[in-house]
């Protein structure tokens, strides 16, 4: 016999309702460095080699062909320590700065990339067979690794003069082969935002550094010694140097010069606070 005393619960027909699920997280948004930051960058990958002296802003030879960084390294010996190695780094943002003008880049292009995979595993092949080839004695032995050039891989060096041919097509008249040709410099660096070029898209002899968000940069490829600098125009680039230094001395201070010569004085920049 059913009881009818019992009480009936009408919610208990009403379906639940389905929880929502949680949100994924929010990945964190990479953002992109400011051209003053990317300056800095530079600046202090350059500092990272440990040079005698360096600057910002600095004319490499002529005005026309100012670098974002410049520093050079003097002698052990010796009271007058003559400059012995001088490096510039140029900093390009957008990736049709990397090349000259050429109606065919875009073919040359990928003929570069269809022999990148060839050219890695000819030098893991290398690294096999020519373990003598690693460098360890030279001035930037943490970063130059192995010296490819000297293989004995006749495949490899056939490659390496094709892709040299390539990359020269690329950058014939170019800015960055005209600061080359400067003679100032023993060793070029090229300084890009994260991945804009590949290591093998850039000029023969060129180091490639990555700028990272976060104030992070990481060396790519590191730079060939320049056969054609000169003593003349190492001293040249240090003298540079120390112009580019001056002026930035006299900016902190709060310094302006007129044409007449004339000190005016005013209020030097203030630093920014510490963030505690």
């Amino acid at each position: 016999m059913a009881d009818f005393d019992t009480e009936l619960d009408l919610f208990s027909f009403i379906p639940a309702e389905p929880v929502p699920e949680p949100p994924p997280p929010r990945q964190p948004v990479r953002r992109k460095p400011a051209h003053r930051e990317l300056q800095q960058l530079c600046f202090g990958f350059l500092w990272s080699l440990n040079p005698d002296a360096a600057a910002m802003r600095v004319p490499a030879r002529f005005h026309k062909y100012q670098v974002t960084a410049a520093g050079f390294w003097r002698g052990e010996t010796g009271r007058n320590r003559s400059v012995e190695r001088t490096a510039v780094v140029v900093l390009y943002e957008r990736f049709e700065h990397c090349f000259a003008d050429c109606a065919d880049r875009d073919a040359r292009l990928a003929a570069i990339h269809e022999l990148r995979a060839e050219k890695e595993a000819l030098e893991a092949e290398i690294r096999r067979t020519e373990p003598e080839l690693g460098s360890t004695d030279d001035l930037f032995s943490d970063f130059r690794v192995w010296n490819y050039a000297a293989s004995r891989n006749r495949d490899y060096l056939k490659l390496r003069r094709r892709l040299e041919k390539l990359q020269h097509a690329l950058h014939q008249g170019s800015r960055l082969e005209h600061i080359r040709h400067t003679g100032v410099a023993d060793y070029c660096y090229l300084a890009v935002p994260e991945n804009l070029v590949a290591p093998d898209e850039i000029a023969a002899g060129w180091g490639l550094v990555y700028l990272e968000p976060g104030r992070k940069f990481r060396l790519v490829r590191e730079a060939e010694e320049q056969a054609i600098a000169t003593p003349e125009g190492r001293q040249l680039l240090a003298e540079n140097i120390a112009i580019a230094a001056s002026c930035n001395a006299r900016f902190a201070a709060g310094l302006d010069v007129r044409k007449d010569g004339t000190v005016v004085y005013r209020r030097p920049p203030r630093k920014r606070s510490r963030l505690k």
